[in-house]
């Protein structure tokens, strides 16, 4: 199966691993989410947007691949 969009992805996230689990994985990372932000709105002002996408990018292409699903970047 191959998905093209973001917000398809998410909710087969969803789907295959459960609102309950991911609410237990959001609590984990929430902690430093805040700090992560703030870090990348700093380099994106310093010109450092596309290699955030870029990584951004891989780490969607990973969640597809433990989907069983393809993603087409948008």
């Amino acid at each position: 199966m191959k998905l093209s969009n973001r917000p398809a992805i998410y909710s087969l996230a969803l789907k295959t691993f459960g609102p309950e689990a991911q609410a237990l994985k959001l609590m984990e990372e929430a902690a430093e989410l805040a700090d992560v932000e703030i870090m990348i709105e700093q380099f994106r002002l310093n010109g450092m947007g596309l290699l955030i996408d870029f990584h951004k990018q891989k780490k969607l292409e990973r969640l597809a691949e433990r989907l069983g699903v393809t993603y087409a970047a948008e």
